[in-house]
């Protein structure tokens, strides 16, 4: 039996087949981190749950040589809950994920940060060991994912009927019972790539005119642009949407909330568009972003709604819907990351994300608590790529490496696209641009 377990609970029953005693598994109330294995991209192990289901014990492959002190790095990316040495679990290193989820590393060799450290996916973090009494003097990592279902913002390990929960690293689950064994699982936690592909900005100038830009997401540099319509849209335009490469929805900024369809002919030298079609009236949202799937946002007065788009080139009767989600989204700015999430600025300068499951669901994170009040336009061409406009005409890039994981621990400036020149009174991109 241990001999000093830690007040939290860690560590109580004694190893079984080489790793510690079982435990059950607890609900989920939310979406987990999205677990990379916690060595270097390329390599492959073996993960064993002897008796300790689901908890992983993993050593190198294909004969267990180079795993003592082979290095360590994080499965995901959070804050460093905890760094510590163990009598029974050596050097243990315990990461906070957010959303409740944790990763503990057991038995290290030594320990590369310290309680709170922040790190993205991939950060070093220590090297494999075999310290602390339950180690057996076998070389190997224990590690655990645990949900703090109680609430008390920690996360207890190592015993039976812990908080501990199955792991899935790279889509795959594991841990699912004792006595199983999974070999040659290879490591995808590889340096973070760039975003890739091109930004299709369209706006809209104080005239009327129809502007066109493009900027290369990888570098957060204009490309082409802006070319110019010599036609004016012929209204006051309120809110936009890119709907594609050769589709916006546009709304008049009157009572009646006009809202029209702008088929683009060419965006080549100048921009030249057909004359805008009324669709409808009634729209009189003052903000407006199509998730490049099959919805259509809208806010009027802090209120949500979605439209259900059953067409490239809608008519009034190809938009169809008119989900009411829910009110209290005051937003200053919107604009979608994907498929069924927004992302917007408050006037107070927060940068608040959502993923909308339909009416009167959804899940809201809150990525920045200041600052981004600067901007009066925020804009995604997708892939985590953000691009922010400022009223004396400037553009800044951002980057989010997981837009969906609710952090912002990820998120980073690129930059200034451009210092001025940027005088459009409407901003849009085209969606699922960029991966």
């Amino acid at each position: 039996m241990l001999k000093r377990p830690l007040a939290s609970g860690a560590l109580l029953l004694t190893i079984v087949s080489g790793g510690l005693a079982a435990t059950s598994t607890a609900a989920t109330a939310a979406a987990a981190p999205n677990l990379q294995l916690p060595f270097s991209c390329g390599q492959k192990w073996r993960l064993d749950t002897w008796g300790h289901a689901p908890a992983l014990d993993m050593v190198k492959e294909p004969d267990q040589h180079g795993t003592e002190g082979a290095t360590l790095v994080a499965a995901a990316a959070g804050r460093v809950d905890k760094a510590f040495y163990h009598e029974n679990g050596g050097n243990v290193v315990q990461i906070d994920h957010g959303g409740g989820y944790f990763t503990t590393y057991i038995h290290l060799q030594s320990r590369g940060v310290s309680a709170g450290d922040r790190v993205q996916q991939g950060t070093v973090i220590g090297k494999v060991g075999r310290t602390g009494g339950e180690s057996n003097d076998h070389p190997h990592l224990h590690f655990e994912l645990a949900y703090d279902a109680n609430g008390d913002g920690d996360a207890s390990w190592g015993f039976a009927g812990s908080e501990r929960i199955k792991p899935t690293f790279n889509g795959v689950t594991y841990g699912q019972s004792n006595s199983r064994t999974w070999r040659n699982v290879e490591s995808f936690n590889c340096p973070s790539r760039s975003p890739e592909g091109p930004a299709s900005v369209y706006g809209v100038l104080p005239d009327g005119r129809l502007t066109y830009t493009e900027i290369d997401a990888a570098t957060a540099k204009r490309t082409r642009g802006a070319e110019v319509s010599t036609a004016s849209l012929g209204f006051k335009p309120k809110a936009m949407a890119t709907l594609d490469y050769n589709t916006l929805l546009v709304t008049q900024d009157d009572s009646g909330g006009k809202l029209y369809r702008v088929d683009i002919i060419s965006n080549r030298d100048t921009v030249t568009f057909e004359r805008p079609v009324l669709l409808g009236s009634g729209y009189t949202h003052e903000l407006l972003a199509y998730d490049g799937k099959s919805h259509l946002y809208g806010i009027a007065n802090g209120v949500l709604r979605r439209y259900n788009l059953t067409k490239t080139k809608p008519t009034l009767a190809d938009i169809t819907g008119n989900t009411l989600i829910g009110s209290g989204f005051a937003l200053k700015t919107l604009t979608t990351t994907g498929p069924d999430w927004i992302l917007g600025t408050t006037a107070a300068g927060q940068l608040i994300s959502y993923k909308i499951n339909g009416a009167d669901s959804w899940q809201r994170y809150q990525l920045r608590d200041a600052t981004w009040q600067v901007f009066d336009h925020l804009l995604s061409p997708g892939g985590g790529v953000y691009y922010g406009h400022r009223p004396e005409g400037s553009l800044h890039g951002y980057f989010d490496a997981n837009p969906y994981d609710g952090r912002d621990d990820d998120l980073g400036g690129q930059g200034a696209i451009d210092p001025d020149g940027w005088t459009q009174t409407l901003l849009s991109a085209q969606p699922g641009t960029v991966t």
